[in-house]
């Protein structure tokens, strides 16, 4: 199976290879995106780190999809807690991502959050996937929204607008592109996120620590998460538009 991981940055990328290094067969870089090959147990993996923001994180599944036919996509990353039920260096898997910063509706009646073409604000990530990979990790994960955009939250007003008018439990800067992507190409796409921050004005303190601890756990449930996407398949053709 060709499956791809897409994490932003360098720190997001090293606790996987940390679990994947000695099956190493090749790096390249591709347009910008570092890639990485790795062959495991009959499975070729390619880890691309994008660069932050959506745009990139899109770019970077297409070009995985066009040059090497990736069938699903994992995305592993930090984000911002809007949601007090959240602690620091929690994981959480992501079923559902709204690209909060779209905009159309000076046009139409659509609200801000929602593209045309859909029926509310939310990309929905496979739910079949989703409940594979949980009940192979065996131990409960909390399941969140997020709200994704290109702009790192750092203040309450803008912390609880995200939680109040997008339902949103969390915040980060590349779900939403990479949602998009993968629906294009009709990619199965699961996404684990540890909880770096309160996205509020102490942001970035101990910064260092909290990646140390949050991705820590990411790498210990990496194989269990690799193992229960094995022959995972989505049977429909990619949406055409």
């Amino acid at each position: 199976m060709r499956i791809a991981i897409i994490t932003a940055m360098a720190e997001e990328t090293e606790p996987i290879l940390k679990q994947l290094g000695s099956a190493l067969k090749d790096e390249s870089n591709i347009a910008g995106v570092e890639v990485k090959k790795f062959e495991l147990d009959g499975n070729t993996i390619y880890l691309a780190t994008s660069g932050v923001g959506e745009i990139k994180a899109a770019l970077a599944v297409q070009l995985l999809k066009d040059l090497f036919d990736i069938e699903v996509v994992l995305n592993f990353g930090f984000v911002g807690a809007l949601s007090p039920a959240l602690s620091i260096a929690e994981l959480v898997v992501v079923d559902r991502v709204c690209h909060y910063q779209f905009d159309i509706s000076a046009i139409n009646d659509i609200e801000p959050g929602r593209y045309s073409d859909h029926e509310d604000r939310y990309f929905y990530l496979d739910e079949n996937l989703l409940a594979r990979v949980l009940a192979n990790i065996g131990k409960p994960i909390r399941k969140v929204a997020d709200a994704s955009g290109d702009k790192f939250i750092n203040n309450k007003l803008e912390k609880d607008n995200l939680k109040k008018n997008f339902g949103a439990d969390i915040c980060e800067m590349e779900l939403a592109g990479i949602a998009i992507a993968c629906e294009r190409n009709n990619l199965p796409l699961l996404s684990l996120k540890v909880v770096s921050d309160k996205a509020d004005e102490l942001a970035t303190a101990d910064f260092g620590e909290i990646v140390h601890k949050g991705l820590e756990k990411l790498a210990k449930i990496l194989p269990s998460v690799l193992d229960a996407i094995e022959g995972f398949s989505n049977p429909l053709p990619p949406i055409k538009r």
